[in-house]
């Protein structure tokens, strides 16, 4: 009997804690219960562009929506308490896939109503033109303009994933290959200021996320500071950066020591093709070559693969004192490198090409050339107009120059100048000049101080076969780097 009784009584207190455990699911609608629909459980978005969504409800009972409290979250983020959402997604959430959901609560019950969907977030910065602008108060500000046909509008940042550019815009330098992580081939591109917090950010245009920051913080070794004014990409995949008259390279995420010189150098305008740099020094006024050391414990040399620590000089070189850079580029010439500069002056462009032979075997009756940097051609071209204003660049065996709102060109060898094209006359004066990545169309970034716009700059599209010229007005502010993401080159 007593058996009996303690069974039946351990039956009542199991009976007793089911029911206290009990959490309410069952199968039976509250009063007035909410019923969430209208929301796509996944959503296709991009960066920069506003979710709209609008939800509906349905309601067991009477309609009223009196007492609701909303609550829209990304990741568990709230972004938005209002009961439709309209919001701006931001180029700081990472392109994938994101787990949201829409809470209602009732307030007079406390009754918390959920629905759960993803959005799938895109970036919108992919194949395109890439303006690296400065702002009113000299900011940084990236302006992208989409090559899909029927783009009106540029997008503009002031940081990539919550990084801020910074500001006093100087550069972007860039490499074309494929990236694993995206799958396919794109540009991995450098964007450089001279200050903040993030002086340059690596990203690309797949997904326009920071892939790597460099600051302060990047040194190898202590005591220098990070102030950029140029950078260049070695055909090594190396890049370089002129810091306060210095010049780093930059490896497996970290700066390495400044290139040590024996006399004193402030370094700027780097170019390269191959691995070494050809770089301009602003106290001399003039051009050298820079590369890795030899190693010679005889003479007390240490090779350094990481630093540029040999000065070439570049023989019979005149000064370019009071001579205004328009374009540079290096390429192959023969078993040489050539660095072609064009340089404006009051009234004339001048065409300098510099050659650096870093070995030449002895041929015929020439003798061996171990290694030699001279002066290889210079010649001026008379062009009205020409000045400090003037932006030009190299293409192919080609050169093309901007003079107000005229398009000049003349071929490298026997250079001589002819008319290309007329841009119209209220795009303001040049301020930079690109190539498309296939090199079929001139970009020409163009600045009016006196427009009435918010957005005073504009840019033009030249093709360089019919010489059309595509116009987009007041699209950005202005323009110090112009370049051409905007297909893949080698395809």
């Amino acid at each position: 009997m007593k058996k009996n009784i303690t069974i039946y009584l351990l039956l009542l207190a199991a009976i007793f804690f089911a029911c206290s455990e009990d959490k309410g699911n069952y199968d039976y609608d509250p009063a007035n219960n909410l019923k969430i629909k209208g929301i796509p459980t996944d959503t296709a978005v991009q960066n920069y562009e506003v979710l709209k969504l609008v939800p509906e409800f349905e309601r067991s009972l009477l309609p009223s929506e009196e007492g609701f409290v909303y609550s829209w979250t990304i990741e568990g983020e709230e972004v938005a308490t209002t009961r439709d959402l309209e919001y701006t997604i931001p180029g700081s959430l990472n392109v994938g896939k994101h787990d949201c959901r829409y809470i209602v609560t009732d307030s007079k019950n406390d009754m918390k109503y959920f629905y759960s969907f993803n959005i799938s977030v895109t970036s919108p910065f992919s194949w395109g033109y890439y303006f690296l602008c400065e702002g009113a108060n000299k900011e940084s500000i990236l302006s992208y303009f989409s090559a899909k046909e029927g783009t009106t509008d540029c997008i503009h940042v002031d940081n990539i994933g919550g990084y801020s550019l910074g500001s006093e815009p100087k550069a972007i330098i860039e490499q074309f290959g494929n990236i694993s992580s995206l799958g396919d081939y794109y540009y991995t591109f450098y964007v450089i200021s001279a200050k903040g917090e993030t002086p340059t950010i690596i990203t690309d245009n797949g997904a326009f996320m920071p892939t790597g920051l460099i600051t302060n913080s990047s040194f190898m070794f202590e005591g220098d500071s990070y102030n950029p004014t140029d950078g260049v990409m070695m055909a090594t995949g190396t890049p370089y950066f002129i810091s306060n008259g210095k010049i780093y390279s930059y490896n497996s995420g970290l700066l390495y020591r400044p290139a040590q010189h024996d006399k004193e150098y402030k370094w700027s305008h780097p170019a390269s093709y191959y691995s070494y740099v050809f770089v301009f020094d602003e106290l001399s006024k003039k051009y050298y070559v820079l590369k890795n050391q030899i190693n010679d414990p005889e003479q007390g040399l240490v090779s350094d693969s990481y630093a540029l620590d040999r000065v070439i000089e570049i023989k019979e070189q005149p000064s370019y004192e009071g001579q205004t850079l328009v374009s540079q580029s290096v390429g192959m010439d023969a078993d040489a490198h050539v660095l072609s500069l064009a340089l404006a002056e009051s009234g004339k462009i001048n065409l300098v090409s510099l050659q650096y032979i870093d070995f030449r075997a002895a041929k015929d009756e020439d003798p061996e050339i171990k290694e030699q940097g001279i002066l290889k051609t210079s010649e001026s071209l008379s062009l009205a107009g020409a000045d400090a204003n003037t932006r030009g660049i190299l293409v192919g065996q080609d050169w093309y120059f901007v003079v107000g709102n005229k398009v000049y060109t003349s071929p490298v060898l026997k250079p001589q100048l002819a008319d290309l094209t007329t841009l119209p006359d209220d795009l303001g004066v040049p301020v930079a000049v690109a190539v498309t990545s296939k090199e079929t169309h001139l970009i020409i970034a163009t600045y009016d101080a006196g427009s009435s716009h918010e957005n005073k700059g504009s840019f033009a599209l030249v093709d360089l076969t019919t010489k059309e010229v595509k116009v987009h007005r007041n699209v950005m502010g202005k323009c110090v780097v112009a370049k051409g993401y905007d297909a893949n080159p080698w395809f």
